[in-house]
C-alpha cells in the first residue's frame, strides 16, 4: 500500500503536471506566438522576452515575502491561488495586446512566487531525511511529464492547421482556452491536498519570519548556495524560452519549424522524465553515490549540450528568423532534438539535488530557503532572458558554460561540508541520549 505521504507527493506532483502542461507548452511558443502575432503591428515583436522579463523580475520579489505568505494562508491555499495567477495570465492570449500581457505577466510573477515556495514547504512536510532524495525525484518526474503532454498537443495541433512559420490566430486561440481550463483544473487538486504528515506549527511572529529569511540569506552557505541558485536560473531562462525559439527560428532545420518545436518539448520531457525515474529507482544507492556527483555528471550533460548548440545553430538564431548556418555544419535536427533530450535530464538532476539537499539542510527553515533559492533563481533568469535581447546566442552559450563550472564547484564545496558535519551531529544526538 502507498503510504499517506507518498500519496500526498503524487497529487502535489499531479497538480503541478496539470498546470505546467499549461505553463512551460506556452512558455515555449511565447515568443513564436508573439513573433506571428506581430506581423500585423498589434504588439513589439520582442514582447514576449518582455513578459517572460517581468514574470521573473515580479518572481524575483515575490520570493522576498513568499515564506510569510505560504506561512499565513498555508501551502495547500498558496499553491491554489498561484494556479489562478496562472490562468489570468494564459486567458490574455485570447486577445492579445501589451497592456494586458504586461499586467498579467506582474500577476503571474507574484503567483509564482507563493506557488514554488508553497510547493518546497508541503514537500519538506511530507518527507524524511531518508526519503527526501526519493520524494523529490518523484515529484519531479511526475511533475516533468508535462513537457511530454505539452508536447503532443501542440504538435498535434500545428501538424493539423499547417502551422508552419507563421502560426494561425485560430491555433493560438484554441491552444490558451485548453491552457487556461488547466489551469483552473490544477487549482482545483491543490485545494483537495491533504494536509501534510509532518507539519510544522505556524509562525506566531511574521516580522522574525521575514527577519530570519534575511538572516539566512547573508549566511556564508548559503553565499554559496547563491551561485547553484543563480545557475539554475540560467539554465532554467535557456531550456524553457531561449532554446526553443532557437528551434523555431532556423529555417535551415527543413522541417515545420512550429511542428519541431513540438517534437523539441517532448524530447525535453523524456530527458526530465527519465532522469527523475533513474533517480527514484536507484533511490539509496543515488544516495551512496552522492549528490555531488550527479551534480557532476550534470555539468558535463550540459557543457556538451551548449557546446552542439553552439555548433549546430547560428548565432542569431535567438533573435531573428534565420537562413544561416551553424558553426560547423549545416544545422541538423537529430543534433536539435538530442540536445533537448540532454537539457532536460541536466535540468532534472540539478533540481532533485538542490531541493533534496534544501530539505535535508534546512529541515526547519524549509520555506525560508526555498524562497531564497527561487529568489535567486528568477533573478538571473529575468536577466538571463533580458540578456539574451541583446547579445548572440554564442555568448549567451559562454556564459551558461562559465556559470555551470562555477556552480559545480560551489556544490561540491556545501556538499562536502554537509557531509563532515552530519556525522558529528549524530553522534552528539547519541551522546546526550
Amino acid at each position: 500500500m502507498i503510504s499517506i505521504p507518498t500519496q500526498n507527493v503524487i497529487q502535489l506532483a499531479a497538480g503541478f503536471l496539470i498546470n505546467f502542461v499549461a505553463f512551460n507548452t506556452q512558455g515555449f511558443i511565447e515568443e513564436s506566438v508573439i513573433n506571428s502575432v506581430s506581423r500585423n503591428g498589434s504588439i513589439n515583436k520582442h514582447a514576449g522576452y518582455y513578459s517572460l522579463a517581468i514574470i521573473y523580475a515580479l518572481y524575483t520579489l515575490g520570493n522576498l515575502t513568499a515564506a510569510q505568505i505560504v506561512d499565513v494562508l498555508t501551502p495547500k491555499w498558496a499553491m491554489c491561488i498561484g494556479a489562478l495567477c496562472y490562468g489570468s495570465f494564459q486567458v490574455g492570449f485570447l486577445f492579445l495586446n501589451s497592456t494586458y500581457l504586461y499586467v498579467t505577466s506582474a500577476v503571474l510573477g507574484f503567483g509564482a512566487s507563493i506557488l514554488w515556495t508553497g510547493q518546497g514547504s508541503y514537500l519538506s512536510q511530507n518527507c524524511t531525511k531518508e526519503t527526501t532524495g526519493r520524494m523529490s525525484a518523484l515529484l519531479w518526474a511526475i511533475h516533468e511529464c508535462c513537457l511530454i503532454g505539452g508536447g503532443i498537443m501542440i504538435f498535434v495541433v500545428f501538424t493539423l492547421t499547417a502551422s508552419h512559420d507563421v502560426i494561425p490566430n485560430f491555433s493560438i486561440k484554441l491552444l490558451y482556452s485548453i491552457f487556461t481550463v488547466l489551469s483552473i483544473m490544477a487549482a482545483i487538486v491543490f485545494s483537495l491536498l491533504r494536509e501534510p504528515v509532518y507539519k510544522k506549527e505556524k509562525q506566531s511572529c511574521y516580522k522574525k519570519l521575514m527577519t530570519s529569511t534575511f538572516r539566512l540569506m547573508i549566511t556564508k552557505k548559503m553565499w554559496l548556495l547563491a551561485v547553484i541558485f543563480s545557475y539554475a536560473g540560467i539554465e532554467q531562462a535557456f531550456w524553457t524560452g531561449i532554446y526553443p525559439t532557437c528551434v523555431s527560428f532556423t529555417r535551415q532545420l527543413a522541417y515545420n519549424t512550429n511542428a519541431l518545436l513540438a517534437l523539441n518539448l517532448i524530447c525535453v520531457g523524456v530527458g526530465q522524465v527519465s532522469a527523475g525515474l533513474l533517480l527514484g529507482i536507484l533511490g539509496g544507492k543515488a544516495r551512496k553515490l552522492g549528490r555531488d556527483y550527479l551534480i557532476l555528471i550534470a555539468t558535463l550533460i550540459h557543457v556538451l549540450a551548449y557546446i552542439l548548440c553552439g555548433l549546430n545553430f547560428p548565432s542569431n538564431a535567438s533573435l531573428v528568423k534565420t537562413d544561416d548556418f551553424g558553426l560547423l555544419w549545416t544545422p541538423n535536427i537529430y543534433v536539435a532534438l538530442a540536445n533537448g533530450v540532454m537539457l532536460g535530464f541536466a535540468d532534472c538532476c540539478w533540481n532533485t539535488q538542490i531541493m533534496s539537499l534544501l530539505c535535508e539542510t534546512y529541515p526547519e527553515k524549509c520555506a525560508q530557503a526555498f524562497a531564497i533559492f527561487k529568489f535567486y533563481e528568477s533573478a538571473l533568469s529575468c536577466a538571463t532572458f533580458i540578456f539574451s535581447s541583446l547579445v548572440s546566442l554564442h555568448w549567451l552559450l559562454a556564459t551558461l558554460a562559465t556559470f555551470s563550472i562555477l556552480a559545480l564547484i560551489s556544490f561540491f564545496i556545501v556538499e562536502r561540508e554537509h557531509t563532515e558535519t552530519t556525522p558529528s551531529e549524530s553522534v552528539e544526538i547519541e551522546n546526550r541520549i
